[in-house]
């Protein structure tokens, strides 16, 4: 009796909100639209002249979600990018509805969508093949000075954890954390914004966490029989100007995080729970024959663990199955994927726990986000799920199979430093990975050439690497096809000169991790250096940073301007290490040596040393990137250190009879 007061009470609710929605459509949105103009807002596409979210949570969690938004389009690009609304959702979990869709013209005249124009149709899918669907609508064609109003409802979850017993009605809408709420919510966009408003309505015996990050909101309390009201908003809000290789946008915009579950441990818990619940992580004969297999002859539990990661890794192919009810961050049972062979990150993690723990091991998974940050409101906050083993009481050593396949690592130096939550019986408190020493992910390339009187270059390279450096030159053959791998490296000869030719090259094997890889390029460059009859000019062949692509040199990327507003992104932390020994003719001496500038700023740092003994040029460089994220502040450093190596890989070097 109790839940159907309170459904009735929402209902009522929800219908006044929508008559007092409409009302305020009558008689405030040209008024609205009057003021937002091209002259008011020189290059914008379009504007968001009112963006609104309700959130009306009843006891157990379930969500009731009513949007409006207010857009007035400026360009044709603008109205191009309205010509059709879309709303995902997933059927399994949630419900959405575009309850009205409204074209304002400039004129005056006012076109509401009729109810059928709306489709529900498919997503598009790939890798992952949940069976999620779209409302789609076509909108009457724009033109700059008319606007568009999209209403829409949706109840549920979006990402199913664990479907509960099955119910009537909206049974299979609550939330799998029976009784909680949380959302994440921006409130900065693409394009410039007037007003963005968000407010949440509890039973009033359900507190709630909630922070604001990255800027300042408008913030109200009230409170009726209904329940609690939080209310945040901002007004006139920029469009987000984006830079090259910046953080996330929940890394970066104004945004507010709020949950009202108690804290991590609570979350640890129930994630532990509820795996355990489903027997994700139960084995069968089949799995501990393999388990036997891989580990036997293998002595440490070091290497009995890496060895069923890397079977992991290389045997469970990405590719997302949904299993039905409980797809999402449920872990697919281990005996599921050991027979599809097949599953996204959680279900590879969820595989090799159960490898794990049928080898003796108490494993258990964990939620991560991999590419941005955890705040402190334990709200979920994660994209991708890997394994943690308890190494000694309350200690854990992390795995991540879906990020290590052909690769030397176990947990790759790509996610150092990065949040994680693991999910263990007593509860776990949100923790980090340290950060990685940039020298563990050195590149280094060793050159040993000769130079003739006539400026032919001809020489060899030996380029090896470390950790998330090394991972990546493997990748570079093993997950290429073998007619990419000699283009690959005629493209780095090719910063030697457009000249440059690959005479021939070998590779340890990529498969093997556990002998350090290493490439060997053998090649020569007619007319490298401008020769005269006593001098030759010439650039230090190993100075011209060879390996420049967007893995392994994506910093290269972020150096644009002189100054930045969000902090930079890398894939990790790195040191390139360049050592050259450059035979000279005959009778020649070095009579110009390069000069460097050497920078050790807080994010970056660059140095050389250069010398010329026994007939030949000895050159040792080194450039470190010293952080994976690097804040927007220490952004000059890393642009001299970049612009220093750059400059010096320019220098001319003369040498003389």
């Amino acid at each position: 009796m109790r839940a159907s007061t309170s459904r009735a009470g929402w209902a009522v609710l929800a219908t006044l909100a929508m008559a007092l929605s409409a009302g305020l459509r009558a008689q405030g949105a040209p008024q609205a639209l009057q003021a937002v103009t091209a002259e008011a807002y020189p290059g914008a596409d379009a504007v968001v002249v009112s963006d609104e979210t309700r959130v009306q949570v009843e006891e157990t969690g379930l969500s009731h979600v009513y949007k409006t938004q207010l857009v007035k389009v400026l360009t044709q690009a603008g109205a191009a990018r309205y010509a059709a609304i879309r709303t995902d959702y997933d059927p399994a979990s949630s419900f959405a509805e575009v309850q009205g869709v409204t074209v304002y013209r400039a004129g005056g005249a006012v076109e509401p969508l009729p109810a059928d124009a709306v489709l529900d149709l498919p997503q598009p899918q790939e890798m992952i093949y949940w069976g999620p669907r779209m409302k789609l609508a076509a909108v009457p064609k724009l033109h700059p000075g008319d606007a568009v109003e999209v209403r829409t409802y949706s109840k549920g979850f979006v990402i199913a954890y664990l479907g509960g017993p099955g119910g009537p009605e909206d049974e299979k809408y609550i939330p799998p954390m029976r009784g909680h709420y949380y959302d994440v919510v921006l409130f900065q966009g693409e394009l410039p914004i007037v007003r963005k408003r968000y407010s949440i309505t509890l039973p009033k015996d359900k507190p709630i966490h909630a922070r604001v990050y990255h800027g300042e909101l408008g913030s109200s309390t009230a409170f009726d029989a209904q329940g609690l009201t939080y209310t945040w908003w901002k007004e006139n809000v920029p469009a987000i100007v984006r830079e090259p290789r910046m953080v996330e946008d929940t890394d970066a915009m104004p945004k507010l995080v709020l949950a009202t579950v108690p804290d991590w441990p609570a979350k640890s818990r129930w994630f532990f729970q509820v795996n355990e619940d489903a027997r994700a992580f139960a084995w069968n004969d089949a799995i501990k024959q393999k388990v036997d297999e891989i580990t036997a002859g293998l002595k440490s539990d070091d290497e009995k663990r890496f060895a069923l990661l890397a079977w992991v890794a290389r045997q469970i192919r990405y590719s997302g199955i949904s299993m039905g009810k409980g797809e999402g961050y449920t872990l697919h049972p281990g005996t599921m994927t050991f027979e599809d062979r097949a599953g996204v990150c959680k279900d590879i993690a969820g595989m090799l726990v159960t490898m794990f723990r049928a080898a003796g091991y108490k494993t258990y998974p964990a939620m991560t986000m991999a590419g941005a940050k955890v705040e402190g409101v334990p709200a979920d906050q994660f994209n991708h799920c890997v394994v943690a083993v308890e190494t000694a009481p309350g200690k854990y050593k992390l795995y991540d199979p879906t990020w290590c396949p052909f690769s030397s690592e176990v947990w790759s130096s790509a996610e150092k430093p990065q949040n994680f939550v693991i999910g263990t019986a007593g509860g776990e408190v949100l923790m980090e990975t340290a950060p990685a020493p940039p020298e563990d992910n050195f590149v280094k390339v060793v050159s040993n050439s000769t130079l003739d009187a006539r400026g032919d270059l001809s020489g060899t390279l030996v380029v090896t690497g470390g950790h998330y450096s090394e991972t990546n030159l493997r990748w570079s053959v093993v997950n290429a096809d073998a007619s990419e791998v000699r283009p690959t490296f005629e493209q780095w000869l090719g910063r030697l000169s457009p000249r440059a030719e690959l005479l021939s090259y070998a590779t340890t094997d990529p498969v093997d991790v556990k002998t350090p890889f290493a490439i060997t390029l053998k090649y020569r460059v007619p007319g490298y250096a401008m020769a005269t009859p006593d001098a030759l000019y010439f650039t230090l062949p190993a100075a011209k940073n060879l390996l420049s692509n967007r893995r392994l040199t994506d910093f290269a990327a972020a150096v644009v301007g002189e100054k930045r507003t969000y902090d930079i992104f890398l894939r990790a932390s790195r040191q390139f290490q360049f050592e050259e020994t450059l035979s000279l003719p005959a009778g020649y001496t070095l009579k110009v040596i390069p000069e460097a500038k050497t920078v050790d700023a807080a994010a970056a740092a660059f140095e050389v040393k250069v010398a010329f003994r026994g007939g030949a040029l000895a050159l040792q460089e080194r450039f470190t990137v010293k952080k994976k994220i690097v804040p927007a502040a220490e952004y000059p450093g890393l642009k001299q250190a970049w612009d220093a190596m750059n400059r010096f890989g320019g220098l001319l070097a003369v040498a003389g009879r």
